[in-house]
């Protein structure tokens, strides 16, 4: 099978022969383990199109004299970014709409053009591409880019208090995300992605009545734009979500990039094929990855390995590799997933 076919038998329930396998190319990972991480992934690769070819660096200036990393910069969006570990997302510092008396005055970036030059030759790299590879496109968000403009504390408050201007903006946010997914069903993405982190280590950000709400109907408008393409959703949120985990699933998303460590994996995996929903299947980067042991690895990849071999699909192995997981973890979790995915 092509890596195209693998993702699209996966979606279906529909056996692949093999589970369908995504690199992530952290820089964090390949900047700590260089050659020896590119050469794991070569001799094991995936069903992305990614393509592995060089070990990214910290750029000139970003070293303190006492060797530590430190990199400011302001987005396109106007929030000041700090970053300490190289390749590892940072954390806003300085807000564009701290004070709500910036709104009427603030512009976003602006969105991709459909008719440019630059589109049509996307479109054209990505046509080539979809002869072998089903293409993941995206970066959607309405939550955390909420709280990339104001901090995050007042974005709740917001949220609770119903504040005027907290809606306008959030209107403003799905219009301009709206023309983001018209750019990516244009230039030919078979699976555009979401990602906003909504649970907590133990539960959800907010309640599921305040979701249901304000968020779903919104992502709703735009989860019908791609449906109607005749595109799938794919939507990436970390934590515990509890009942908002189900509001996604009830609004019709193709697939799920969970944080796995916060479900049962049984019963996860049987209510994703009930619904036919695709899980991508990362393996827990929080402990088990950076501080377990190559054989608790090993166990984990084939318990996930067991479960979706059995359903027929509806997995998708998902490798990250960030600045903390040993080189040891990194080959016994690559080789695992080759062997028995």
């Amino acid at each position: 099978m092509t890596p195209r076919e693998r993702m699209l038998r996966a979606f279906e329930f529909d056996s692949p022969d093999r589970i369908p396998l995504v690199y992530h190319p952290s820089p964090a990972g390949l900047h700590v383990h260089g050659e020896k991480l590119l050469d794991l992934f070569r001799a094991h690769p995936g069903d992305s199109p990614d393509v592995f070819s060089s070990i990214p660096a910290p750029p000139p200036g970003s070293i303190r004299p006492d060797g530590s990393y430190f990199e400011s910069r302001v987005d396109a969006w106007g929030t000041t970014m700090e970053y300490s570990l190289f390749g590892i997302q940072g954390h806003a510092k300085k807000y564009p709409l701290a004070d709500w008396s910036a709104l009427d005055s603030y512009t976003f970036p602006p969105p991709p053009s459909l008719n440019s030059e630059n589109a049509g030759l996307e479109r054209e790299r990505n046509d080539a591409l979809k002869a072998t590879h089903l293409l993941f496109r995206g970066g959607l968000s309405l939550f955390e880019r909420m709280c990339a403009l104001r901090p995050m504390d007042d974005v709740l408050v917001d949220l609770y208090t119903r504040d005027e201007r907290f809606f306008i903006l959030l209107d403003r946010l799905v219009d301009y995300m709206t023309a983001f997914c018209d750019h990516q069903i244009a230039v030919g993405a078979d699976v555009i992605m979401f990602g906003d982190d909504w649970g907590f280590q133990n539960g959800p950000v907010i309640s599921p009545e305040i979701f249901r709400d304000v968020y779903r109907p919104r992502y709703e408008k735009l989860f019908a734009r791609i449906k109607e393409a005749k595109r799938r959703v794919f939507f990436h949120s970390c934590g515990a979500l509890g009942p908002i985990m189900d509001e996604l699933i009830d609004m019709g998303v193709d697939g799920v990039w969970h944080q796995v460590n916060r479900y049962d994996e049984n019963d996860f995996a049987e209510k994703c094929r009930k619904h036919k929903v695709t899980a991508y299947l990362h393996p827990d980067r929080q402990h088990l990855v950076p501080l377990g042991t190559p054989d608790e690895i090993r166990a984990q990849v084939k318990r996930y390995a067991d479960i979706y071999h059995r359903m027929g699909g509806g997995g998708i192995f998902y490798i990250e590799i960030e600045n903390d997981a040993p080189f040891q973890n990194v080959k016994a979790l690559i080789e695992a997933v080759e062997a028995l995915r």
